[in-house]
């Protein structure tokens, strides 16, 4: 759909954002601008220069955001969040970031978790 998007393998991806691209998977969605999924299902990268690798259920929404893997983690901080792994982590505030574990959140600019359960690092720089 996006102008200049492409589409290598899967089934039932859409490609919708500008340069955009899927490789693989099932029922994944690249609409922001240059962002990009490989692999995994129902993964959406919505942010421009967002990406997914593979995972289930996952959200890219931030700018230059990134989840790598795992389920239902969403990296929606204005620039750069990330997420790599874990289940039900939200990356929220600028350059946040999370590694692994469940349910935390990095709500805080340059904020970050390393792991565990329903940790949330709230002050910027934490």
């Amino acid at each position: 759909k996006g102008l200049y998007s492409s589409i290598t393998g899967g089934f039932s991806n859409v490609a919708e954002g500008l340069v955009s691209s899927i490789t693989g998977g099932y029922r994944n969605t690249a609409k922001g601008q240059y962002s990009s999924i490989t692999g995994g299902e129902g993964n959406v990268a919505e942010g421009d220069s967002s990406s997914i690798t593979g995972g289930y259920g996952n959200m890219a929404s931030g700018r230059g955001s990134s989840v790598t893997g795992g389920s239902s983690n969403t990296a929606e901080g204005d620039y750069y969040s990330s997420v790599t792994g874990g289940k039900g982590n939200v990356a929220e505030g600028l350059y946040s970031s999370i590694t692994g574990g469940s349910s935390n959140k990095a709500e805080g600019n340059y904020s970050t978790v390393s792991g565990g359960k329903k940790n949330a690092a709230a002050g910027n720089a934490s």
